[in-house]
């Protein structure tokens, strides 16, 4: 027992430690005006693809974590990871960095939170902070992955069965959609 405990702690501090890497990177790179995400992207999809631990804890009992939810979440995060990588057009929409920073916030709540369950230790901010900030920073980060310009990539032309009329920039958003999903 002690040997898992021991073994959580240790992996929500390291995921907490490369999220707080991330954070800082990215609050550097929004004060110096300078964000270039090809300089976060590395260390994004090791703090994601890590994150597949997750389910894997939960696949083996060792956590309580919801194992559909997990792969879907992580999946997720990576394919828009590289959805992005692989469209330089986006990497510099407003839209990036404040996906990016929504992700990373949730992260940041969550790790230090079940480092500290792992001893079954309640930290009353963190448990706080752990089922609150979700509140808004999920529905931030579904609209910005959401957001028009990402849409709007030639990359994810094979997504649409319209694609003409979906991915057409001078078309409404708002058309855009009626015209993808009706």
């Amino acid at each position: 027992h002690h040997f898992f405990s021991f073994y959580i702690f240790l992996y929500n501090v390291v995921l907490f430690v490369i999220h707080l890497v991330i954070f800082i990177k990215l609050v550097n790179s929004q004060l110096t005006g300078d964000f270039v995400y090809a300089e976060h992207f590395p260390l994004f999809c090791i703090g994601t693809a890590a994150q597949l631990l997750d389910v894997v804890h939960g696949i083996l009992g060792i956590t309580s974590t919801g194992v559909v939810a997990g792969i879907i979440q992580v999946l997720g995060r990576l394919s828009m990871l590289y959805i992005v990588e692989g469209n330089p057009t986006i990497h510099n929409q407003i839209s990036t960095p404040i996906l990016l920073f929504a992700w990373v916030l949730i992260e940041l709540f969550r790790y230090p939170y079940y480092a500290f369950r792992a001893w079954n230790i309640e930290v009353y901010v963190l448990a706080w902070l752990r089922y609150s900030a979700w509140i808004p920073l999920y529905p931030l980060g579904l609209a910005m992955e959401c957001e028009p310009d990402f849409p709007n990539s030639p990359f994810l032309w094979f997504l649409s069965e319209r694609g003409s009329h979906y991915l057409d920039p001078e078309q409404p958003l708002k058309e855009r959609l009626r015209n993808r999903y009706l």
